[in-house]
């Protein structure tokens, strides 16, 4: 499959640490712009709406990359700022961090319930937004 990207808002992100409340991942929801939106829900992707302080701020996709074991970096997202050079989390994005997705979409036959399931596999992200003091640029 091939790799796809993306712009949106970044919203309950799991890239400095896996959310490990369940079956552990790297994972972020992505509020895209309307015709992405409309794009994912054309396709079959769940959509969700995104609330903060009660107030709805946009339809998310998620987006995730499983931990395959707890010594995993190398499968991490990488992670870059706005000129592309690496950088390393000290803390999770604040939601609402403009971001560029890099992603590949897989879909696949359930054993037990013999239905279609897909999904976006995290492969990058771009920070599009200054690098806050949160964040220490690699060299």
């Amino acid at each position: 499959m091939s790799e796809k990207i993306i712009e949106g808002k970044a919203y309950y992100c799991y890239l400095n640490q896996p959310d490990i409340r369940s079956n552990p991942e790297w994972s972020l929801q992505l509020v895209p712009s309307q015709i992405e939106q409309q794009r994912f829900k054309k396709y079959g992707y769940d959509m969700s709406m995104i609330t903060i302080d009660k107030e709805n701020v946009g339809l998310s996709v998620y987006i995730r990359r499983k931990v395959k074991h707890m010594d995993d970096v190398l499968e991490r997202p990488m992670l870059f700022d706005k000129n592309r050079k690496r950088l390393e989390l000290f803390e999770e994005l604040p939601n609402g961090s403009n971001v560029m997705i890099k992603y590949n979409e897989w879909e696949g036959i359930s054993k037990t319930t013999n239905k279609l399931h897909k999904g976006l596999d995290l492969i990058a992200v771009v920070l599009l937004d200054e690098s806050p003091n949160l964040f220490k640029n690699r060299k």
